[in-house]
């Protein structure tokens, strides 16, 4: 599967994000709202989840970061969904688990300075 160029230095595109919102102001604080308050229940999911399901939960991380253009969040979450489903406890697993959370840490700050 071919991964994407999506630039991992970007942690929030403004640029995505108002094209996502049509630029209102509002409708992006309840999108990046609804994204804090959701996302690290995908995490969550994810380090719970064995077998396909894996790939399944990596995607729908990927599709939720993608959609506000957090890249540097989606490209990681791109690279768990190319895992496919690794075993619990393994070292690709956790290392991956260790940078989804991080970079989804450094995610939810950067939007709490936003506001």
């Amino acid at each position: 599967m071919k991964e994407t160029d999506w630039d991992e230095t970007i942690i929030l595109d403004d640029a995505h994000l108002a094209a996502f919102t049509g630029g209102d102001p509002g409708f992006e604080k309840q999108i990046l709202d609804i994204f804090v308050e959701n996302t690290p229940d995908y995490l969550k999911a994810l380090s719970d989840t064995t077998g396909t399901d894996w790939k399944i939960t990596a995607h729908k991380l990927k599709g939720a970061a993608r959609s506000i253009g957090a890249w540097n969040l989606a490209r990681e979450a791109e690279r768990a969904e190319h895992l496919g489903a690794p075993q619990a406890g393994t070292i690709k697993r956790v290392t991956i688990l260790t940078e989804l959370e991080s970079r989804l840490e450094v995610l939810i700050s950067h939007i709490g300075a936003r506001r």
